[in-house]
């Protein structure tokens, strides 16, 4: 026969309870258990989120708090707790919300940094291609044994400075940096000539850009920060 309960003898959940809270503040003292742990910290966070409603709860509750939960509990007092934790849950919960909330919005706006980082490269690699097209057509002449490259040159100059700001922000593929390195040397040979190249110059810049296969690796490397290349 199973002995009634004694009535003098605290509820050992209740016991259980109020160890809980009491070593809320020392994280040295909690058990090693996992799950135990994960318990301990969903009642630490509830426990905060009922701090922040102090002043209203404790106008709600007007005994003094206690130390330790007993089992002079009452059903009517569990209520009177119950009603007074729904502010402090709701809080929680939109906090969590806006956690949630937060951390999407910063994938996204990674991900659009990227999209627009991705399209500086291209667009850099696409221009250079186009300038070295370019300065293998023959060009208007200044006087006799000079080209006129004036128009080469200003693209040089601002592809150049396009590959600083690449430089620093950081390249989406090794490759393309290994790339962009051997076309900026191209670019300064280019940018801090003349505008009028003695015809020899202009093959020997011509000489040093097929060498280096400068052409069809801007190619290769804008066709595959698209996509359309593997």
């Amino acid at each position: 026969m199973t002995p009634a309960p004694d009535p003098n003898r605290p509820d050992p959940r209740l016991q259980d309870e109020a160890r809980c809270f009491e070593i809320l503040d020392q994280p040295e003292l909690w058990p090693e258990d996992p799950a135990r742990q994960a318990e301990l910290a969903d009642l630490l966070e509830l426990h905060l989120a009922l701090r922040s409603h102090g002043p209203a709860l404790a106008a709600d509750l007007a005994p003094a708090p206690r130390t330790r939960w007993t089992g002079s509990w009452t059903l009517a007092a569990a209520a009177v707790l119950l009603v007074a934790l729904i502010p402090a849950v709701a809080t929680l919960q939109r906090t969590r919300s806006l956690q949630a909330l937060a951390r999407d919005t910063a994938r996204l706006e990674q991900l659009a940094q990227k999209r627009t980082q991705d399209r500086a490269w291209i667009a850099f690699f696409q221009q250079s291609t186009t300038l070295l097209q370019d300065f293998e057509q023959n060009p208007t002449l200044c006087k006799k044994g000079e080209e006129d490259r004036r128009q080469e040159r200003e693209m040089a100059v601002a592809l150049l400075e396009a590959s600083h700001q690449l430089a620093a922000q950081g390249a989406p593929l090794k490759e393309a940096e290994a790339i962009r390195a051997t076309l900026h040397t191209w670019l300064s040979e280019v940018a801090f000539e003349d505008n009028c190249l003695s015809v020899e110059r202009a093959k020997e810049l011509r000489q040093w850009a097929a060498a280096h296969n400068l052409e069809t690796q801007a190619e290769r490397m804008e066709r595959r920060l698209r996509g359309e290349d593997a």
